[in-house]
């Protein structure tokens, strides 16, 4: 149990590991630390400040499983995203007995006046927590002091601080106010991690008049802007990749043993696009999800790091090389496309069939699911699930160029809900830690993508799906309705026209490129 004796000592996270440290026991933080103390001597907390942002898809994601995962832990925990409420008239009439006469009587009568309840040792940590700081103020510490005893009181017993022998963890997010900066403050010395987060950057002069400003650990992320709702659910993001320059490299990967998991483990899966260079979509095509940077385990639910790129061009203007590459990308968990004219699109009375499932951005799963336009009844629920979600996600996220949004609404529920069976048995088999399914795509004819090729390829993407178009011209195909922010593009040789894409057999097996030049001879050098 917490002893009003023990001492508060405030540690540093690694910001690499941020979460990592923060969901650490009260037990493992002193352990790691050397274990010279006990629970009942000393409680290691974190404060501190996270400012700025990466990028916003990013950020949202980090934000999101930040909280996520804090609440999991099952510590007593306090989101605060807007400016706490001071004392109110009927507080202000609790603490009017508070003998003033001296400046000792005024912090005593504060400190009675505190209750954390379930836990005498937490309210004794509380109260002398109180009294150093209020000792060392010159303003009206009558004030700041009821201030801060309202607060705690509040926020204490809401989350059950004291009911638990686990350190407590606020969150704040925004730019706090003085009085919320002098109890996030407060709150660290009576032994609550404290984490305040903003991508305003103007949240760092708040903590200027912080009595511990010595002791906050300040997390700069490079971007700022103004503060935005709280994400309430995770995007589709892009992942940076480390350049991997030699199989060596990508062996220490593959077979390092630190990651095992059961044979279809998870039924729950976001797929994330890798920003990566050209070389390396070579080297991550054949690796398993689970050994892709950006690879997580949320829950019951996986981070599947994915590829969706155009290629431009042809290197040398090598056909016969080009080809093989090409020939090279095709797994046994593959679709083979080579583009025709698209005559296929939606029917005029699409929207007419669909407007009762949806009210123009939300779809009522649970009503189309049981609906006649649901084809999926064979297929396992988890899995119609996940169709339906990412159906939900791609039209929440707007990656897609169309003149209305109704119209976008209508392409993206007629396409989840007419895939072809080839890609519905590619995704009953989809164990989402091993080998991703893969959609290769080759454009040879001048035809723009129409809206309903556009909106499948994006699809498969959400669905978990590695998706590369092959364009040696260079013509304008996905992004005639795809945002660029979707995808990556690589510009990598000579414009050739004219050509004809092969018939190409999905092989057995996933095929090893043989060791000679062409474009991916850096990657295959022998001895590398």
């Amino acid at each position: 149990m917490i002893s009003g004796n023990i001492a508060v000592e405030v540690i540093t996270a690694e910001p690499d590991r941020l979460t990592e440290d923060i969901k650490e026991e009260h037990s493992v933080r002193l352990y790691s630390r050397g274990g010279h103390f006990t629970k009942d001597q000393m409680i290691p907390v974190y404060f501190m400040l996270i400012s700025g942002y990466t990028d916003d898809d990013s950020y949202n994601n980090f934000l999101f499983s930040l909280r996520d995962d804090i609440k999991k832990l099952g510590r007593p925990f306090a989101f605060i995203d807007t400016p706490l409420d001071g004392p109110s008239d009927r507080d202000r009439a609790a603490f009017s007995s508070i003998d003033r006469s001296s400046i000792a009587s005024v912090i005593s009568g504060l400190c009675l006046q505190l209750h954390i309840d379930g836990s005498d040792g937490r309210t004794q940590l509380a109260q002398k927590a109180l009294g150093d700081m209020l000792s060392g103020s010159s303003t009206d510490i009558f004030e700041i002091g009821m201030t801060l005893v309202v607060k705690m009181n509040l926020i204490s017993n809401a989350i059950g601080a004291g009911k638990y022998d686990k350190i407590p963890i606020i969150m704040y997010y925004g730019i706090p106010n003085a009085a919320d900066v002098l109890f996030m403050c407060y709150a660290q010395r009576c032994g609550f991690d404290v984490i305040c987060i903003s991508p305003d950057k103007a949240a760092e002069d708040s903590f200027l008049r912080c009595p511990y400003a010595d002791k906050l650990q300040k997390i700069e992320l490079p971007n700022a802007k103004p503060v935005s709702p709280f994400p309430t659910r995770l995007v589709k993001a892009k992942i940076a990749t480390a350049a991997y320059n030699a199989e060596r490299e990508l062996d220490d990967m593959l077979y390092s043993g630190d990651t095992m998991f059961r044979n279809r483990q998870f039924g729950k899966m976001d797929s994330a696009v890798l920003k990566t260079t050209f070389d390396e979509i070579a080297l991550l095509w054949n690796q398993e999800a689970k050994y892709r940077t950006g690879f997580a385990v949320r829950g019951d639910r996986v981070i599947i790091p994915t590829i969706f790129a155009k290629i431009n061009g042809v290197k040398n203007s090598d056909v016969k090389d080009y080809w093989e590459m090409v020939e090279y990308m095709l797994t046994p968990e593959s679709i083979y496309i080579v583009k025709a004219p698209s005559y296929r699109r939606p029917s005029i009375n699409v929207s007419r069939v669909f407007a009762p499932y949806h009210n123009g951005k939300d779809i009522n799963i649970a009503a189309l699911k049981r609906s006649p336009l649901n084809k999926y009844g064979f297929l396992s629920d988890e899995m119609q699930d996940t169709i339906f979600e990412k159906m939900q996600a791609l039209i929440y996220d707007g990656l897609l160029k169309f003149d209305s949004e109704l119209e976008m609404v209508d392409y993206v529920m007629f396409t989840a809900l007419n895939l072809d069976k080839s890609v519905l048995r590619l995704l009953q088999g989809y164990d989402y830690t091993k080998a991703i399914p893969k959609i290769v795509v080759v454009d040879t004819i001048e035809e723009s993508f129409s809206k309903l090729e556009c909106t499948q390829l994006l699809m498969f993407s959400y669905l978990g799906f590695d998706v590369i178009v092959f364009s040696p011209a260079g013509y304008r195909d996905i992004e005639a309705f795809v945002s660029d922010e979707a995808f990556e593009t690589h510009n990598y040789g000579d414009y050739m026209y004219n050509l004809v894409g092969p018939k190409f057999k999905i092989p057995t097996e996933p095929r090893v490129r043989k060791q000679k030049g062409g474009l991916f001879k850096n990657l295959f050098k022998k001895g590398r």
